[in-house]
């Protein structure tokens, strides 16, 4: 797609049956690149459907009369062409499912949702739509040129070279587009792990450390593009299954928790494998989901797999995991250091991990970074606690705060700022010092 050429008005519409909430996504839309639609109710929507030409709708799940889940499968029906968003609380995931299923809902976003991710999610949809649509046009405009060219006398040479030059480049401009989405899809991708890890209990920062180093000991150990491609994606989306999970449930240490806590805990892998096994383009990543906490030995959740039997991204992906949350402290309830936990991961080669595994992950380690420096992650403002250790906070890509343990009187400043419009980057050191 052209960049000079600008793009038109994007036509938004929001549904929901709260005259505060289609307020606020009205005025958090409020610029010359939409022009924004408002229905109290699914009806309504519908209505304005058949009068107005929508590039995309934000629908809230929960409205009486019709749903949004019901909402969105006749919008679907009616203009499939449309793209379709959900705002859904925590307690509504069954829902979500079935929405996700009848509806073909582009992606889903959580209230009380958090401004900046939910304008990025709305842009990177709308892009996907104008791509779809510039795709199409120029596949219209190849099928056009193929049957001109079946058409030409075998005498004419000289044109049909240049009949044949116009296709090169109009295939080059299509393979362009191709690639245009999948880059766009990938940074969906990325969005939607940045708002799961938005709930409450999630430990924020920790899918895009899983997820870079799973790349990297995938890499290493051969895996070919697309099964990379497939363990980035499940180590971004490795924690979707928690949504489901009290908040109670999310911040106990694993060690503490009885057997009933215990199985219900490690039964988020198969509700994620629920949540994504639906959707083509994350249906083997979604199998990597589903055997995060299988055991090399075969003791682990929930088939029981042992060793080869155990797919390889989610062999490589259960060390990485673990590696992170004994350093913050999940597993055990207290942090480790990176060396105690370097030694565990050792202690459990052939145990709990693969071999190979464990060997290459070290190497990455350390490799990237010196052997007594812990990770740094980057997390959400929702995630700020007293008492984290600040390696850097960016206040408008100005350093604000370095190398700091953050007091209550930290959180409140580093909070004011955001609420004043601030652009906030806060990166934090996990693990235990020397």
């Amino acid at each position: 797609m052209n960049a000079n050429i600008e793009a038109p008005t994007a036509q938004l519409l929001f549904v929901d049956d709260e005259p505060n909430v289609l307020k606020a996504l009205k005025r958090l839309f409020r610029s010359a690149e939409y022009a924004v639609h408002l229905a109290e109710s699914g009806a309504a929507g519908l209505e304005i459907l058949q009068t107005q030409a929508i590039d995309l709708i934000i629908s809230d799940m929960r409205m009486p009369q019709m749903d949004g889940a019901e909402f969105l499968s006749r919008a679907a029906e009616s203009h499939p062409d449309t793209v379709r968003i959900l705002l859904t609380g925590y307690a509504d995931i069954e829902s979500t499912i079935a929405a996700v299923n009848n509806g073909r809902i582009y992606s889903y976003c959580s209230k009380p949702w958090e401004d900046n991710e939910l304008k990025i999610l709305v842009n990177n949809a709308l892009d996907q739509k104008r791509l779809r649509e510039e795709r199409q046009r120029l596949y219209d405009i190849v099928q056009r040129q193929n049957l001109e060219l079946k058409e030409l006398n075998s005498s004419l040479e000289e044109k049909v070279e240049k009949r044949t030059e116009q296709l090169k480049k109009s295939l080059q401009v299509i393979e362009q587009a191709n690639e245009s989405l999948k880059r766009q899809y990938n940074e969906s991708v990325k969005a939607f792990a940045r708002i799961i890890e938005m709930r409450p209990g999630i430990k924020s920062g920790l899918a895009k450390y899983i997820a870079e180093h799973a790349k990297e000991v995938a890499q290493r150990l051969g895996l070919p593009p697309a099964e990379v491609r497939n363990v980035v994606f499940a180590g971004l989306l490795l924690q979707i299954g928690k949504m489901s999970l009290p908040d109670s449930l999310l911040t106990l240490p694993h060690f503490s928790m009885n057997g009933q806590q215990r199985k219900r805990f490690l039964n988020h892998a198969q509700e994620g494998y629920q949540l994504l096994a639906g959707i083509e383009p994350l249906h083997q990543a979604a199998e990597l989901v589903a055997h995060q906490y299988e055991y090399y030995d075969g003791s682990g959740y929930p088939a029981g797999l042992a060793g080869a039997a155990i797919p390889l991204g989610s062999r490589i992906l259960t060390v990485i995991r673990e590696y992170i949350t004994m350093l913050d402290g999940s597993i055990t309830g207290s942090t480790m250091s990176t060396e105690q936990v370097k030694a565990r991961l050792l202690s459990k080669k052939g145990i709990h991990y693969d071999p190979q595994v464990v060997d290459t992950f070290l190497a990455v380690l350390d490799e990237t970074r010196a052997n007594d420096e812990r990770p740094v992650i980057e997390i959400s403002w929702t995630q700020l606690q007293a008492g984290m250790e600040a390696a850097e906070v960016l206040c408008n890509d100005v350093l604000y705060l370095k190398d700091q343990i953050l007091t209550d009187k930290h959180v409140e400043d580093i909070l004011g700022l955001r609420k004043h419009g601030k652009s906030l980057v806060l990166r934090v050191r996990l693990g235990q010092g020397h």
